[in-house]
């Protein structure tokens, strides 16, 4: 089997940002958190404006805003035409602790990062504990995306969350 060179893997695998992007949001929509399968519980908040793109090189993009975009009936019948979350603004809450964020999933960039840090008089160590904080959230967003990748490569399970997903 011949090894994918850059552009032709990141082209293959496009899809998964958005999937997985949407599937945090609707796992998150009812609760307000996501529950890995060790047991660590995610409190996530999904914030507008959220956009949408339908896959397939399609030009269509649909964004929603408000107070609810993720409860919204509008995110539901996008989902349902097949379009996918490709940016959000995410609010993960680990204790005290908030991260904020905006996630491209086209990309898998993470851009406007607000990380838990107290401000100190050292400058040094203001940086190392930044650095720190965000390698944290690197890592909670890598752990929740192996447990996507879980269920995004089982099929039948896979089928079932999205039909979930455009469920009253």
């Amino acid at each position: 089997m011949a090894e994918l060179g850059v552009l032709e893997a990141f082209e293959q695998y496009r899809p998964l940002g958005p999937d997985f992007l949407t599937w945090l949001a609707m796992s998150a929509r009812a609760e307000n958190a996501v529950t890995l399968a060790d047991g660590t519980r995610l409190e996530l908040e999904v914030r507008g404006p959220l956009a949408l793109a339908a896959g397939g090189g399609e030009a269509t993009k649909v964004t929603l805003a408000g107070d609810d975009a993720v409860g919204a009936p509008e995110l539901r019948s996008a989902l349902g035409e097949g379009k996918r979350l490709v940016k959000a603004r995410l609010v993960l809450t680990e204790g005290a602790d908030q991260y904020a964020f905006t996630f491209n999933a086209e990309t898998f960039d993470l851009s406007a990062l607000k990380v838990p840090v107290p401000r100190i008089p050292d400058l040094a160590q203001y940086a190392t504990d930044r650095v720190t904080a965000m390698q944290h959230l690197f890592d909670v967003v890598e752990r929740a995306y192996e447990e996507f990748l879980a269920l995004r490569l089982a099929p039948e399970q896979w089928a079932e969350t999205v039909e979930s997903w455009t469920a009253e």
